[in-house]
């Protein structure tokens, strides 16, 4: 029909549209896109559909975030996401917001599975919703395309299982044996409170007092307050006994200062810890190693129950403490 815009056609009474290879992905990924059985309905829906292709691009909205959102974060989440956010610049950034939809997005999780790992497809997936959170909140659309709608890959989909390492007691006394006094009350602190690694590390003098411990948990920005049991001040008077000078820090260094540095590292920690579990392997019976964060799940493991694991380990939802977490295996108990 004569004076239609470019590229329509009319056919099996209604208008169509044919986009361009590169205009697509805002049609449906179709060659013919039909829009409409009337010319105003056409014009309308080709309208919405050319806001879409003409919003922001999916890299502008990288710059924003990183520029707005990503010194709030800490030093090692900003390391994680910066690789993150690289890739995906580099392979959709050029996408209009509008037409980052789940098989877009599933396409590209395929394809750094295939290149990387399903993990990192997944770690990818994370990233780029929270971007597209940021894109509602600041009015760039009106709704996330993708949340709900795009499942992370699983154990059924090939993903190596999560870590499951479960530390018994006799593998912790094995440890015990040739671990520093410093280490051993870190370890029981840990044990008894179910705190991250660096929080332990950041505790002060003035937190503790004869009624309570207090932690600032640096991921969060929350504080907890745990009672002074007889056990956790037996703990915490090791810690003091132990310092290699005086300090105002509970586990100071050897100069007296924090184990976490600037950037929330704790490399000279990390690396005394190796040494001792390299000990451990060598004079003990201990037979496998254990990371200072699976004394976290040691304590979530051993905790009477799921909720009672999640108030331990500070976390807003049981289901995280469920799967990542409660690692000690439990006999079923029959029907009869």
């Amino acid at each position: 029909m004569k004076g239609m815009p470019t590229r329509w056609a009319f056919k099996h009474g209604a208008y169509y549209y044919r986009p361009r290879e590169t205009e697509r992905e805002a049609f449906d990924g179709k060659a013919w896109f039909r829009l409409g059985a009337s010319y105003g309905e056409a014009l309308r829906a080709f309208a919405d559909r050319m806001d879409v292709q003409a919003s922001d691009q999916l890299s502008s909205l990288i710059d924003r975030y990183s520029i707005e959102v990503m010194p709030t974060l800490s030093y090692s989440a900003q390391c994680s996401y910066r690789q993150s956010l690289d890739r995906l610049r580099r392979v959709m950034g050029d996408n209009p917001v509008g037409v980052i939809v789940p098989r877009v997005v599933y396409r590209y999780m395929d394809e750094v599975a295939t290149k990387k790992t399903m993990g990192v497809a997944n770690q990818d997936l994370k990233v780029l919703n929270r971007v597209l959170d940021f894109a509602v909140r600041w009015g760039v659309i009106d709704r996330h395309p993708t949340k709900g709608e795009v499942k992370a890959y699983g154990i059924r989909d090939g993903l190596r299982k999560a870590r499951d390492r479960y530390i018994d007691d006799w593998e912790l006394a094995a440890w015990q044996s040739v671990a520093t006094r410093q280490q051993r009350a870190f370890a029981a602190i840990i044990l008894l409170t179910g705190i991250r690694k660096s929080d332990c590390l950041r505790i002060m003098e003035n937190h503790v007092s004869d009624a309570e411990l207090s932690v600032n948990v640096a991921k969060t920005g929350k504080s907890l307050s745990f009672v002074m049991t007889e056990a956790l001040s037996a703990a915490v008077e090791e810690a003091r006994s132990c310092k290699p000078r005086p300090s105002l820090y509970l586990l100071p260094n050897h100069r007296g200062r924090c184990y976490v540095n600037d950037k929330g590292l704790t490399q000279t920690w990390d690396g005394r810890w190796a040494d001792t579990m390299k000990r451990a392997l060598e004079d003990t019976d201990l037979e496998q190693t254990f990371t200072q964060h699976d004394l976290r799940a040691k304590v979530g493991s051993d905790a009477e129950n799921d909720q009672r694991a999640q108030e331990l380990l500070d976390h807003t939802s049981v289901s995280v403490t469920r799967q990542h977490y409660r690692r000690k295996r439990r006999a079923i108990r029959p029907v009869k």
